[in-house]
């Protein structure tokens, strides 16, 4: 038998905390307003003088009413990880070919005095499974370019659509490797969010990062991910990364990547980074599922 969650309440108290999830709580503060057809004893007569509508004061119930005991079976944290496995695999398998617009952008020394913005780059992506990708470079400026003419950063995307990025730490096959416990659910509209952190099961010579992850259980499916990086995952070059946030977005019933925000700080400064930057890539424009025909790949292939 499954562990239970007991809670004791008023019926009252119930109902106003499942309106208030609702949110219809604004109908338990004047639904007796004086209005044509009411008795003017249903309702208190305001202080003289001052404005503003009249107040309801219900005289309809004087019993006292029972506590009613709520029993319902907790999910255990096993089998939302198992939930969430399965609405990440839902989720890539509804997509057969992906097109959007990822803009690109480097800010060095960011939190400084004059952060500048170094790079961008503004790329059309097409993917369509199972491993057919094109990218076409739709502008691409440099605050200090190579005199030699040759761009000094470059984004490239992978064909898949299955956002590793994002549940790397929630596949089955990850789950002996990392340790997750629920940090908080939030109610958001009429349904729940879990909040789940987690982090490697060992942090000696670890570069994996650890984070926080928001779960929307409508779908299971992972919505916005926070990460903490214990050690850099390159330490000779970079000193760490100070934060980094990934957040998606749902276009029709398909969830997709919105942005990435990532600051991260140099061992030494870099001549045309200074000591730290900012990466931000934007997802938008999408198309999604419109059959995207195979010649279209192919004519990128050629030289």
């Amino acid at each position: 038998m499954p562990p239970t969650a007991t809670l004791e309440l008023p019926r009252r108290r119930t109902l106003s905390l499942t309106l208030a999830a609702l949110g219809v709580s604004a109908l338990l503060v004047a639904p007796f307003a004086a209005r044509p057809g009411v008795p003017a004893a249903a309702a208190a007569e305001p202080p003289p003088g001052s404005p503003g509508p009249t107040l309801a004061v219900e005289d309809t119930m004087h019993t006292e009413v029972p506590e009613v005991l709520v029993k319902a079976p907790r999910v255990t944290l096993d089998e939302i990880l198992d939930r969430v496995a399965r609405g990440e695999a839902r989720r890539d398998s509804a997509l057969h070919d992906v097109s959007f617009t990822g803009t690109f952008r480097v800010v060095r020394n960011p939190g400084g005095d004059k952060p500048e913005l170094f790079m961008e780059q503004v790329i059309r992506v097409y993917r369509k499974k199972p491993n057919k990708v094109r990218t076409v470079t739709m502008r691409y400026w440099e605050a200090k370019p190579n005199k030699k003419g040759k761009e000094d950063m470059n984004v490239e995307f992978s064909p898949t659509t299955e956002e590793e990025v994002v549940n790397f730490a929630f596949k089955p096959e990850a789950r002996r490797d990392y340790k997750y416990h629920i940090e908080g659910r939030d109610l958001l509209g009429d349904h729940l969010i879990y909040r789940i952190a987690f982090e490697p099961r060992s942090r000696l010579g670890a570069q994996e990062p650890g984070g926080l992850v928001w779960v929307d259980t409508r779908d299971f499916v992972i919505v916005r991910e926070e990460l903490d990086f214990g050690s850099s995952p390159a330490p000779l070059i970079l000193k760490g990364i100070d934060r980094a946030v990934i957040e998606r977005q749902q276009v029709g019933e398909h969830w997709v990547l919105r942005r990435i925000l990532m600051r991260a700080s140099f061992t030494v400064p870099i001549p045309k980074f200074g000591k730290a930057f900012d990466i931000a890539i934007a997802y938008d424009d999408y198309k999604i599922n419109e059959g995207i025909d195979d010649a279209f790949f192919a004519k990128a292939a050629k030289p």
